[in-house]
Protein backbone atom coordinates (compact mmCIF):
# COMPACT_ATOMS: atom_id res chain seq x y z
CA UNK A 1 0.00 0.00 0.00
CA UNK A 2 2.62 2.35 0.76
CA UNK A 3 5.32 1.98 -1.51
CA UNK A 4 8.57 4.29 -2.29
CA UNK A 5 7.93 7.38 -3.58
CA UNK A 6 8.42 7.68 -7.37
CA UNK A 7 11.22 10.28 -8.46
CA UNK A 8 9.89 12.44 -11.10
CA UNK A 9 12.44 14.17 -13.19
CA UNK A 10 12.74 17.80 -13.58
CA UNK A 11 10.98 19.44 -16.85
CA UNK A 12 13.24 20.13 -19.86
CA UNK A 13 14.16 24.32 -20.09
CA UNK A 14 13.62 24.28 -23.79
CA UNK A 15 16.01 27.42 -25.45
CA UNK A 16 14.10 30.41 -26.52
CA UNK A 17 14.03 29.93 -29.77
CA UNK A 18 13.40 31.93 -32.96
CA UNK A 19 10.27 31.61 -34.70
CA UNK A 20 10.65 30.23 -38.32
CA UNK A 21 9.19 32.49 -40.87
CA UNK A 22 6.20 31.42 -42.71
CA UNK A 23 6.65 29.70 -45.91
CA UNK A 24 4.55 32.33 -47.46
CA UNK A 25 7.02 35.49 -46.81
CA UNK A 26 9.81 33.13 -47.82
CA UNK A 27 11.39 34.54 -50.81
CA UNK A 28 11.12 31.03 -52.47
CA UNK A 29 7.55 30.38 -52.15
CA UNK A 30 6.03 29.40 -55.19
CA UNK A 31 2.85 31.42 -54.78
CA UNK A 32 2.94 35.11 -55.11
CA UNK A 33 0.34 37.72 -55.72
CA UNK A 34 0.97 39.09 -59.09
CA UNK A 35 0.19 42.08 -61.43
CA UNK A 36 -1.75 45.08 -60.66
CA UNK A 37 -4.19 45.68 -57.58
CA UNK A 38 -7.33 44.77 -58.27
CA UNK A 39 -9.79 47.99 -58.19
CA UNK A 40 -13.20 46.64 -59.06
CA UNK A 41 -14.67 43.63 -57.93
CA UNK A 42 -16.84 42.54 -60.65
CA UNK A 43 -13.34 41.84 -62.76
CA UNK A 44 -12.84 38.83 -59.87
CA UNK A 45 -12.84 35.08 -61.49
CA UNK A 46 -15.39 33.95 -59.23
CA UNK A 47 -14.18 29.90 -59.42
CA UNK A 48 -10.63 29.02 -60.23
CA UNK A 49 -8.27 31.75 -59.51
CA UNK A 50 -7.06 32.35 -55.93
CA UNK A 51 -6.52 35.83 -54.71
CA UNK A 52 -5.10 37.84 -51.61
CA UNK A 53 -6.25 40.87 -49.76
CA UNK A 54 -3.07 42.34 -48.32
CA UNK A 55 -2.74 45.29 -46.05
CA UNK A 56 0.34 46.85 -46.54
CA UNK A 57 0.39 48.47 -43.11
CA UNK A 58 0.17 45.54 -41.05
CA UNK A 59 0.77 42.75 -43.87
CA UNK A 60 -2.27 41.08 -42.80
CA UNK A 61 -3.26 38.51 -45.57
CA UNK A 62 -6.39 36.70 -46.94
CA UNK A 63 -5.81 34.30 -49.31
CA UNK A 64 -9.09 32.35 -50.86
CA UNK A 65 -11.21 31.75 -53.98
CA UNK A 66 -12.81 34.62 -56.02
CA UNK A 67 -16.17 34.16 -54.93
CA UNK A 68 -14.86 34.11 -50.87
CA UNK A 69 -12.40 37.25 -51.40
CA UNK A 70 -15.46 39.66 -53.30
CA UNK A 71 -17.92 38.62 -49.96
CA UNK A 72 -14.78 39.14 -47.30
CA UNK A 73 -13.50 42.30 -48.60
CA UNK A 74 -16.98 44.17 -48.57
CA UNK A 75 -17.51 42.31 -45.19
CA UNK A 76 -13.88 44.25 -43.87
CA UNK A 77 -15.10 47.53 -46.18
CA UNK A 78 -19.21 48.47 -45.36
CA UNK A 79 -19.56 45.46 -42.90
CA UNK A 80 -22.97 43.07 -42.91
CA UNK A 81 -26.19 43.27 -40.82
CA UNK A 82 -26.35 40.92 -38.41
CA UNK A 83 -29.79 40.28 -36.49
CA UNK A 84 -29.31 39.51 -32.71
CA UNK A 85 -31.23 37.07 -30.56
CA UNK A 86 -33.56 39.63 -29.21
CA UNK A 87 -34.93 40.57 -32.86
CA UNK A 88 -32.36 43.96 -32.88
CA UNK A 89 -29.64 44.32 -35.83
CA UNK A 90 -26.36 45.37 -35.66
CA UNK A 91 -23.55 46.35 -38.15
CA UNK A 92 -20.48 43.86 -37.77
CA UNK A 93 -16.98 44.10 -39.71
CA UNK A 94 -16.88 47.56 -41.69
CA UNK A 95 -13.83 49.08 -40.12
CA UNK A 96 -11.58 47.70 -42.77
CA UNK A 97 -7.97 45.44 -41.92
CA UNK A 98 -8.84 43.01 -38.61
CA UNK A 99 -5.30 43.52 -37.76
CA UNK A 100 -5.18 47.06 -37.73
CA UNK A 101 -8.02 49.19 -39.11
CA UNK A 102 -6.57 50.25 -42.00
CA UNK A 103 -8.78 51.19 -45.19
CA UNK A 104 -6.18 50.96 -48.03
CA UNK A 105 -6.72 47.40 -48.63
CA UNK A 106 -4.77 45.83 -52.54
CA UNK A 107 -6.53 43.15 -54.24
CA UNK A 108 -4.23 40.84 -56.71
CA UNK A 109 -4.40 37.44 -58.13
CA UNK A 110 -1.65 34.29 -57.07
CA UNK A 111 0.17 33.05 -59.24
CA UNK A 112 -0.51 29.42 -59.13
CA UNK A 113 1.84 28.39 -62.66
CA UNK A 114 4.31 26.73 -60.47
CA UNK A 115 2.04 24.53 -58.74
CA UNK A 116 2.46 21.28 -61.16
CA UNK A 117 6.05 22.00 -61.03
CA UNK A 118 6.03 21.88 -56.43
CA UNK A 119 3.81 19.08 -57.09
CA UNK A 120 5.78 17.04 -58.80
CA UNK A 121 8.86 17.70 -56.61
CA UNK A 122 6.85 16.56 -53.73
CA UNK A 123 6.25 13.20 -55.48
CA UNK A 124 9.63 12.81 -56.61
CA UNK A 125 10.23 13.29 -52.64
CA UNK A 126 8.15 10.28 -51.77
Amino acid sequence: MFGKKKSIPAPMVEDKKEKPTPAYLREDYPYKAVGEPITDLNLLSLTGHLYEIKCNKCDMIIRSQGVNIKSTYERMMNGVEVKNDDGTTRIEGGKGCIGCGNRELVIREVDMSKMAEVQAAREANS
